[in-house]
Order: structure tokens, then C-alpha cells, then sequence
């Protein structure tokens, strides 16, 4: 493995966990408390007020206990967003509680309605926290990894057949189909919806009147970024960050259309249109891949930048 492996690449030391990380974390194992709590009442039939009077006290004695002690979780959140099989972990009790739902079909335990409604909520409940964690986690990791300055940052737009334009096509044929078999079925009104998708595709396909329906990729509102560090890249989204490993990069490539960072399952393809100075985007990325320092042309144009 080289060293830009994640698996190899041991987390640097790391502060104590933020307040954000100990407040999802706290609600998230004070769910599972709380929800393991519920359930046990359940099967000893206790009544419904108890249940609910222990459940929320329960969940805030476990979110207290986290904010006081949570000094002593150091690493963790790096720990568990440097392994996909970590974070997948996190949504193990959400899979569990789904199985409490089934449990009395396969066991000699009553099936009850508040036993399967309850079952379930924990289900969705923890799931949806699950997800919060598994992000704190990874951006947490990201971050403590990638401690430089990046040495170079770009827009990106996902250049393929799943960019805007793509999908809004895909969209306008299925409208297309649709409208045809709501006037198969007697309905005039399906004519104009395939109609209209069928003007769509067309001019999507011929390159008709480009100014009335054209995607521009520099006008994305919030549009993700990548940027290039010592470590690798980070995809940065609105809530999330995605850290790839130099190791996983097998080839660069700009094109009259693309930026291409070659990977060996999904290649990462970044619209050129969006890029405000491909060449100059290029030569970084090759820089922080080989650890080289900024050429004196590169330095020269960073600082007229900074002016």
C-alpha cells in the first residue's frame, strides 16, 4: 500500500470532539438507550405513560452524560469517518430495531401494535441520526487529514450523461412517452405534453435554439468544489466532504470538454466550461499529487490573485 492509502495512513493527533459532534453523538447513542429502554418496557408490558416518561428522560440523562464526559472520545469521530465499514456500522442499532418489528414472527414473543409502531419509529429515528454521525464523522476525518492550504481549488460540475442537461432530457422522453399514452387513451391534452417534451429532445439533440434552454455550468447555485492537498482530493459539498486518496488516482487528463481524474471503478469528470483556468487547475493537481513546490509562474500568479 503506498502511503496515501486511508487504511495505512494513521489519523493525526486530533483535539477533543467539537460541541456539534457531542451533541449528535449524545442524541444518537441517547436514542439508542432510550429506544432499547422502550422496547424492554414493552415486553414486560409496562403501561403506556411510564414508557413515555422514561424514554425522554432517559435519551437527555445519555446526552448529558456525553456533553460532560465526551472530552474523552478523543479521535473517535476521525476514527469512525476514515472507515467506510465504521460509519456503515453506525446504522447497525436502526437495522436492529427493524428486526424487533419481525422478532415475534420467528419467536414465541407476542406480536403487539405498540411493539411494531415503536419498532419502527427507532428504526427511522436512528437511521436518520445514524446518517448525521456517519457525516459529522467523515468531515471531521477529512479535515484532520488535510491540515494544509490546498494548492489548487475548482468548480466542479459532473461532466457524463448524468449532468443537468442529460437528466432534463431523460425527463422531457418520458414526458414524451406519457403524453402519447394519455392520447392513446382519448386525451387531447396528452398531445401537448408530447409535444412540448418532444421540442425538448429535439433541440437538445440538434442543437436548436440553445440560448432558450442552454445549462450553463458556472451559473450553479452552492455548486461543489474540489480541492487538491498533499493528501489527495476533497470533494466539498453543501454538507459534506469526500476525501480520495492520491493512491486511488491513476491518471489525469484535460480534454476539450473534461477535467478526468481516473479512478479504477468511477472516474471523477469535471465540466471544463466550469473551471475558470483548466491548465493552470491541471498543473496543480499534478503538483500536490507528486508533493512538488508551486513553480516561480504559479507562485507569481497566485499573489496577482491575492491583489
Amino acid at each position: 500500500m503506498t502511503s496515501h492509502d486511508p487504511r495505512s495512513v494513521s489519523v493525526p493527533s486530533t483535539p477533543a470532539p467539537d460541541l456539534g459532534f457531542k451533541a449528535g453523538f449524545g442524541f444518537y447513542l441517547g436514542v439508542i438507550v432510550a429506544g432499547l429502554t422502550a422496547i424492554g418496557g414493552i415486553v414486560v408490558d409496562a403501561a403506556t405513560a411510564t414508557i413515555l416518561a422514561t424514554a425522554p428522560s432517559t435519551l437527555t440523562a445519555v446526552l448529558l452524560l456525553v456533553f460532560i464526559f465526551g472530552h474523552r472520545l478523543r479521535g473517535l469521530p476521525e476514527r469512525i469517518g476514515q472507515s467506510r465499514r465504521r460509519r456503515l456500522a453506525c446504522y447497525l442499532p436502526a437495522v436492529a430495531f427493524a428486526a424487533v418489528a419481525v422478532f415475534p414472527a420467528v419467536t414465541s414473543l407476542e406480536s403487539t401494535a405498540r411493539l411494531g409502531t415503536l419498532a419502527i419509529a427507532l428504526s427511522l429515528l436512528s437511521g436518520a441520526v445514524a446518517v448525521g454521525v456517519a457525516r459529522m464523522a467523515r468531515n471531521r476525518y477529512v479535515a484532520a487529514m488535510t491540515p494544509d492550504e490546498p494548492v489548487t481549488t475548482w468548480t466542479y460540475h459532473h461532466a457524463g450523461y448524468w449532468t443537468s442537461e442529460w437528466v432534463a432530457t431523460g425527463g422531457m422522453a418520458l414526458l414524451v412517452v406519457s403524453g402519447l399514452a394519455l392520447a392513446w387513451n382519448g386525451s387531447w391534452i396528452g398531445l401537448l405534453w408530447a409535444g412540448y417534451g418532444l421540442v425538448f429532445v429535439l433541440t437538445s439533440r440538434f442543437g436548436w435554439f440553445d440560448t432558450w434552454y442552454d445549462i450553463d455550468p458556472s451559473d450553479r447555485w452552492n455548486a461543489p468544489s474540489i480541492r487538491a492537498h498533499a493528501a489527495g482530493l476533497v470533494l466539498e459539498q453543501s454538507f459534506a466532504t469526500k476525501l480520495v486518496p492520491w493512491a486511488a488516482i491513476t491518471d489525469i487528463s484535460l480534454t476539450d470538454d473534461e477535467l478526468v481524474l481516473e479512478r479504477r471503478w468511477r472516474d471523477i469528470r469535471c465540466d471544463r466550461a466550469a473551471i475558470d483556468d483548466p491548465e493552470a487547475v491541471l498543473e496543480g493537481i499534478k503538483r500536490a499529487r507528486d508533493g512538488r513546490e508551486p513553480s516561480t509562474d504559479a507562485r507569481v500568479a497566485r499573489t496577482d490573485n491575492t491583489k
